[in-house]
């Protein structure tokens, strides 16, 4: 059974590997071709203007994405009902979104150009298609559909790729085009998520408020988590995005996009671990934990040194002259990745195993080494200092992880490298 179960997490890996993988090399595309439209001024814009609208949706998720997948793995309530819940959820946090987004983010963008602040707007008006079409995917992640999971979520991917080549192709370069497309790529995820599910199940409206306040009450302990984490990998750009040029902006979004890339198997593994941990008892998934953190140390060691040595070559082969700076900001983010990339596996193995805030305490902790961080370094060293900044916090994130795992789980390092036995971790 063991073995089986071993297998069964190997070939969920593989399948989440090569979509995120997809979704990796699209995003990387799509950058590529952003930048080439845009420019570095221009790339800095559609960064500010998609960061604010995307920063009010992390704040109002409420953890529910995880929720979605932790309730469907354990069988405590039916996927119909689950479904309900969670769609109702996301229209009220839409509702809240677009109403608190009107009044910040004129306030947020006030020293960029008028067109600018219109389309972030514009953006935050779509939101709901991003809040309603998110929870079905979570909900192929719970039942372990896993094919039909990443085929679903690298959907958004693909059919923004396809337009902005579409843009290339007719030479219409503008922050309207790139933004319609990101849009038209949104409402093609929730349409195709839907669907999916609608082939694996019968879906009916199910109210069922205990399954309401279940998502809310498991979602709100992952949800300091959740804003700790994008405040510490995203603070950076902003605050970039307030205090300095968009050229700059720019320049620092491609290095991130570009380092950004050796996430996809850990953010695989993480995937794989919620899914497959909560639908395994504790002493098991204690086991499909320790197994991808492994698996992601070995692959974030290799992909990292190899990025770190091609780095300055790869940015003016991909990006061109005018992104050569973006390069050192590059390498000096590559350590942090290391550190993101294991902690993804060791927050979702915590949210498996019945403790979904633990990922909070850390996050807090890094949080306060970000904010400060930035607040000495921006002003004297602007983008290259957000680099350092954000690497030392990535680490303290993931020391503080490995502190608070042997704490509150009784996991060890060396139990996580697999050099002592997986200890049964209480539900």
């Amino acid at each position: 059974m063991l073995k089986t179960r071993m297998t069964q997490t190997a070939a969920h890996l593989v399948i989440t590997a090569l979509g995120q993988l997809a979704s990796t090399g699209l995003g990387v595309f799509t950058g590529v071709v952003t930048a080439r439209l845009l420019g570095p001024q221009g790339r800095g814009e559609l960064a500010a203007l998609t960061l604010w609208p995307m920063l009010l949706v992390l704040l109002a998720t409420m953890g529910i994405n995880q929720a979605v997948v932790f309730y469907t793995g354990k069988g405590v309530y039916g996927v119909s009902e689950i479904w309900t819940a969670s769609q109702f959820i996301g229209a009220c946090q839409s509702l809240a979104i677009i109403l608190v987004g009107v009044l910040a983010i004129p306030l947020a963008l006030k020293h960029y150009p008028a067109p600018v602040k219109h389309l972030s707007l514009v953006f935050l008006a779509s939101i709901p298609l991003i809040m309603l079409g998110g929870y079905p995917v979570n909900v192929l992640q719970g039942r372990l559909r896993m094919g039909s999971f990443n085929v679903t979520r690298t959907v958004p991917s693909c059919a923004y790729a396809i337009g902005l080549i579409v843009l290339f192709a007719f030479r219409k370069a503008s922050l309207l085009g790139v933004v319609a497309c990101q849009i038209a790529a949104n409402a093609t995820a929730l349409v195709s998520c839907h669907w999916a599910l609608l082939r694996t199940v019968r879906l009916r409206f199910a109210w069922e408020p205990r399954a309401l306040f279940d998502l809310l009450r498991y979602g709100w302990k992952t949800q300091f988590g959740n804003i700790s984490d994008y405040v510490n990998r995203s603070c950076d750009q902003l605050l970039l995005s307030l205090f300095v040029a968009p050229h700059e902006l720019g320049l620092y979004a491609v290095a991130v996009s570009m380092v950004s890339g050796v996430l996809f198997v850990p953010q695989a593994a993480a995937a794989v671990t919620l899914a497959a941990g909560s639908n395994a008892q504790p002493t098991g998934a204690s086991r499909v934990v320790a197994r991808l953190f492994r698996t992601s140390l070995v692959w974030l060691i290799i992909t990292c040194s190899a990025l770190f040595l091609g780095a300055h070559w790869l940015v003016l082969f991909v990006f061109g002259p005018s992104f050569a700076r973006s390069a050192v900001a590059a390498r000096i983010l590559l350590p942090g990745m290391v550190a993101v990339g294991l902690n993804q596996v060791l927050y979702d193995g915590a949210r498996a195993l019945g403790d979904p805030a633990l990922p909070s305490y850390a996050q807090g902790f890094a949080g306060g080494i970000t904010l400060l961080g930035l607040f000495l370094a921006l002003p004297r060293f602007g983008f290259i200092g957000a680099a350092w900044v954000s690497t030392v916090a990535y680490t303290a994130t993931l020391a503080a992880m490995l502190i608070l795992y042997r704490w509150r789980l009784r996991f060890q390092v060396k139990t996580l490298l697999g050099t002592l036995p997986t200890p049964c971790v209480p539900s």
